[in-house]
C-alpha cells in the first residue's frame, strides 16, 4: 500500500501568501479543489489565504464547528449535516471538473473502455480479473495484454469523500441494477483498498500494477495516470478533458434553494447527463465553497473581504484553473453564485 501526501504534487498541505492585508481566510476539506484554491492563494494579495486538504467530510464537518471561513466539499451537505450546523450554511459552486477512471495495466495505454455497468461491477468484486469477458470484449486492441494482467484491484477513498460521491452518484444513475447503494461521501465497499485523499488513491494507483481507482482529473494529469474513456448516456466513450466537461456542465446549471432543497436535489449534479450532451463525461461534477452566514469570519478577516475573495475566486480566479483541469463555470451559475454571495 502506498500513501502519496499533497507535498508530491507540488503543493503543501497548507498554503497562506503574504498579502497587503493582515487579515487570514481560512478554507480546509476538498482534495479535489485544493490545487486550484492553493492557486488561487498565490494569485489573491487581497487577504492571506490558508488552504488544507482533508477531504470533503472534513470541509462539512469544519464548517459545521464553525472552525474554518470555508467549506471545501465537491458533495452537497446531507440533511443531518445541514440541521447540525446552527450558522445558516449556504452552499456555492465555485469550481467545475471531473472524477476520472485511472488504472496500472502494463501494456494497456490510455484509453480503455469502460462502461458503466462494467465499472460498478468492478468496485463491487462482481469482476475481479482483468482477463474478465466484458472488459475484453470492450478492448479488443488490448486483449493479450489484459489477459496477462491478472486480478483487478479497486481503489478508493477511505475519508469522506466528495469524489466518493460523485462517482457512487454515478453508478447510482448510470448502472441501478449494480449499484443500489445511495450516494454519500463514505464509500460502501470493502473491495479493494482504501486510500486518503485523492493524493493517496492516486499514488497506489500511480505505483502497483492491476489497480484502478476513481481520481479527480488535476491528480490524473499530475501523475500521469492513464485514464479510462467512460461511456456516457449517449453511448460514446469519453475523457474527463475540459470540452467533454464543459459539455457536462450545460445539462444542470440551476442552483436549488439553500437548505433542505439543496440536499434533495443533491446540489448541482451534473454526473450521468442526458443522452442529448453527445459529449458529456459522465462524471463531472461542481465543488462547492460552504460559509456559514450568521457568524463572524476567522482571523480578523471581514464578510466584506470573504465576499471580495469569493466574487473573484467565480469570475477572474477561474481563469487559473485550465491548467489544472477545471473548466470555468458556466454564465448562468456565475450570476446565482454572486447573488448567494451577496445574501452573506
Amino acid at each position: 500500500m502506498v500513501c502519496v501526501g499533497v507535498a508530491m504534487f507540488g503543493l503543501t498541505a497548507s498554503t497562506a501568501v503574504a498579502s497587503a492585508s493582515a487579515a487570514t481566510l481560512n478554507e480546509a476539506g476538498s482534495s479535489l479543489v485544493y490545487p486550484l484554491v492553493a492557486r488561487w492563494s498565490q494569485a489573491y494579495h487581497a487577504v492571506t489565504i490558508s488552504t488544507a486538504p482533508g477531504g470533503s467530510g472534513v470541509g462539512q464537518k469544519d464548517i459545521i464547528e464553525n472552525a474554518v471561513d470555508i467549506g471545501g466539499s465537491d458533495a452537497p451537505m446531507s440533511a443531518s449535516n445541514y440541521s447540525a450546523d446552527p450558522y445558516n450554511a449556504v452552499e456555492i459552486p465555485w469550481a467545475l471538473t471531473a472524477t476520472g477512471v485511472g488504472y496500472n495495466v502494463p501494456g494497456v495505454g490510455s484509453g480503455l473502455r469502460l462502461t458503466p455497468a462494467v465499472i460498478a461491477e468492478i468496485f463491487t468484486g462482481r469482476l475481479r480479473s482483468w482477463s474478465a469477458a466484458p472488459i475484453v470484449r470492450l478492448n479488443q486492441h488490448y486483449a493479450r495484454a489484459l489477459r496477462r494482467a491478472g486480478r483487478i484491484t479497486p481503489v478508493f477513498r477511505s475519508d469522506g469523500s466528495g469524489d466518493s460521491f460523485a462517482f457512487q452518484n454515478f453508478m447510482y444513475h448510470a448502472a441501478p441494477k449494480i449499484w443500489t447503494t445511495v450516494p454519500t461521501t463514505q464509500f460502501p465497499t470493502t473491495v479493494g483498498i482504501g486510500e486518503n485523499g485523492n493524493a493517496g488513491v492516486a499514488g497506489e494507483v500511480h505505483e502497483n500494477k492491476g489497480t484502478i481507482g476513481y481520481i479527480s482529473a488535476y491528480y490524473l494529469l499530475d501523475l500521469h495516470i492513464t485514464t479510462a474513456a467512460v461511456q456516457n448516456a449517449a453511448g460514446n466513450f469519453e475523457f474527463p478533458d475540459p470540452k467533454n466537461i464543459a459539455d457536462a456542465s450545460l445539462s444542470n446549471s440551476r442552483i436549488p434553494a439553500q437548505g433542505s432543497a439543496f440536499t434533495a436535489a443533491n446540489g448541482v449534479p451534473i454526473q450521468w447527463a442526458p443522452k442529448r450532451y453527445k459529449i458529456a463525461y459522465p462524471i463531472a461534477t461542481y465543488t462547492y465553497a460552504i460559509v456559514n452566514k450568521g457568524t463572524q469570519p476567522h482571523g480578523g478577516l471581514s464578510f466584506s473581504q470573504l465576499q471580495a475573495f469569493l466574487s473573484w475566486a467565480i469570475t477572474s480566479g477561474q481563469r487559473l484553473g485550465g491548467p489544472l483541469d477545471f473548466v470555468p463555470l458556466p454564465k448562468s451559475i456565475v450570476n446565482a453564485d454572486q447573488a448567494l454571495i451577496n445574501s452573506l
